[in-house]
């Protein structure tokens, strides 16, 4: 039986980190090879596998993100944006394909991403659940059919936890309009309040809801005055965005160097 590739998972602790986790333990392809937490966590040294809810996996907490990284054959980050540099860095010296799942990247991370992608294989993508990325491809069609003819508005709904605003998956809704459309920033308008003048034909809005417990809701509306069209995407277990993260990692096992997309993963 061929050996499993080994992962190990940055922000192990976290939602996303636990729900990966699970989805390693199920794998035929993948599993578990360290779990890593922040310096200081109060996870430090607890079973990985009994945290995320399954048996115990004798995979301990760790904080030593060389280590981890270097006897991985695979990463993957779910962590924060100040940890990404860092992890990026070893990840280029022990040249092992990561595929990076933090959200609220800013242009400079996005620039290391690319800068790192010239030695190592990466993929990244805002969102890493397989129908939101339908939902960005049903976008980008939408948008060639209907977006000279339509009102267009973004919607993004999440927990009342989530720090970033819009989320990462609006703001990748965003970029596939603008460059769909030709359109630049100067379109987009975020919520409206007051006394506002008559709509503009090319105004892109988007309207961002923090509430509850909701793991993630995006809807792109295009509006005629004929008809609407919605495309939207809910997801109902955060499970889905690990499922996308393990088989973006499985696609990174023997891939030349470069910047991926789940688009590439998934053959769209």
């Amino acid at each position: 039986m061929a050996r499993k590739n080994r992962v190990a998972v940055i922000g192990a602790s976290g939602r996303m980190g636990k729900a990966i986790i699970q989805v390693l333990s199920q794998s035929k392809i993948s599993e578990l090879s360290a779990a890593v937490v922040g310096k200081g966590s109060v996870y430090l040294g607890l079973d990985s596998g009994l945290h995320s809810g399954l048996k115990q996996n004798e995979i301990l907490f760790s904080d030593d993100l060389s280590k981890s990284i270097s006897e991985s054959d695979t990463v993957i980050d779910f962590s924060i944006r100040e940890v990404l540099s860092d992890v990026l860095s070893i990840c280029k010296e022990f040249k092992k394909p990561v595929v990076v799942g933090t959200t609220g990247l800013v242009e400079t991370h996005k620039d290391l991403l690319k800068e790192t992608s010239k030695y190592i294989p990466i993929v990244y993508s805002p969102n890493m659940s397989i129908g939101v990325n339908l939902l960005f491809k049903l976008t980008e069609i939408a948008a060639k059919v209907m977006g000279d003819l339509a009102d267009i508005e973004i919607q993004d709904i999440h927990h009342r936890h989530k720090k970033d605003a819009p989320s990462g998956t609006a703001e990748k809704l965003k970029a596939i309009l603008l460059e769909t459309l030709s359109r630049t920033e100067s379109n987009i308008v975020h919520g409206r309040h007051g006394i506002l003048p008559e709509r503009d034909p090319k105004e892109i809005a988007i309207h961002t809801l923090r509430a509850g417990e909701v793991i993630g809701d995006h809807t792109v509306y295009f509006f005629t005055p004929e008809e609407r069209v919605e495309i939207s995407h809910k997801a109902q277990d955060r499970k889905t965005f690990a499922v996308g993260s393990v088989k973006a990692a499985e696609f990174l096992i023997g891939r030349e160097k470069g910047l991926y997309d789940m688009f590439s993963v998934l053959g769209l």
